[in-house]
């Protein structure tokens, strides 16, 4: 009998925003090279540039294959830029695997939203996953069994004060998440969202140091199976699973990665 396994060998993957070492794009990425997939590492701004590099050189460093590209998701332009030198780097014609997990937010009221805000959180969040898979799927290069995860939020769900154009954001990719399911269901295409909860990302614990309180409390509160900040990891784990041949029947899901934080509960 055959080993159960998460095998990905053959298969090359794309995880966006991947470049921050403490973050769940760079767990994604090493866990789904540590199980077979050549990754490309993306990110955007240039001050990510060395952390980028960094999580790639410790893949490799690990025996797993790994590139790294610049470009900015928001953008068809970005999005193909970002297939087209994974598809050399590698050698290959083809993306099994697409993760878009790059996102924007940050904390403030409605009242004062600015047009530049608007803009960038909706671009990155929600324009940024359309993009991505219209540059994989449109042009044919992503085969049958091929699986598009797009990282929500369980914020989604809530309309949360003070995070309100963020959740806005993630409602729409939620939207057009089961949408793009139906679309690709007969090119034997999943496509899936897992949310998380609140995760311990340096970016999370560093707006926790800037604003002198733990901002994610409120939402630690509402879970049911543990009120710690996820790991990184606990994340990866799941990205990889809907990855593999194992679940195959699994697409137009919301999955909540929370310890149970569930709507408005």
């Amino acid at each position: 009998m055959a080993l159960d396994t998460l095998d990905l060998t053959s298969k090359t993957a794309v995880v966006t925003g991947s470049g921050r070492e403490s973050g769940i794009g760079a767990a994604i990425a090493r866990g789904l090279a540590r199980n077979g997939a050549a990754v490309t590492v993306h990110y955007v701004s240039e001050s990510s540039s060395s952390t980028a590099a960094k999580v790639a050189q410790g893949i490799r460093d690990a025996g797993g294959r790994a590139t790294v590209v610049q470009a900015d998701v928001n953008s068809p332009q970005g999005a193909e830029k970002i297939v087209a030198e994974t598809l050399k780097a590698f050698g290959v014609d083809k993306i099994d695997i697409l993760v878009n997990n790059a996102g924007r937010g940050a904390i403030g009221s409605l009242m004062n939203a600015t047009t530049e805000q608007l803009l960038e959180e909706f671009g990155v969040n929600t324009f940024g996953p359309l993009y991505m898979s219209q540059a994989v799927v449109g042009s044919g290069r992503m085969p049958q069994g091929g699986r598009i995860v797009n990282i929500g939020s369980v914020v989604s769900k809530m309309g949360m004060n003070g995070l309100a154009i963020y959740s806005a954001s993630k409602a729409a990719q939620d939207s057009f998440t089961e949408a793009l399911a139906e679309e690709l269901g007969g090119r034997g295409i999943t496509v899936n969202i897992v949310a998380p909860g609140p995760v311990g990302t340096g970016i999370v614990l560093e707006m926790n140091e800037k604003l002198g309180a733990d901002f994610t409390a409120p939402l630690r509160a509402k879970a049911r199976g543990s009120d710690r900040l996820a790991d990184p990891e606990d994340i990866s784990e799941v990205v990889v699973w809907l990855a593999t041949e194992r679940a195959r029947w699994i697409t137009a899901q919301f999955i909540s990665a929370s310890a149970g934080i569930n709507g408005t509960s």
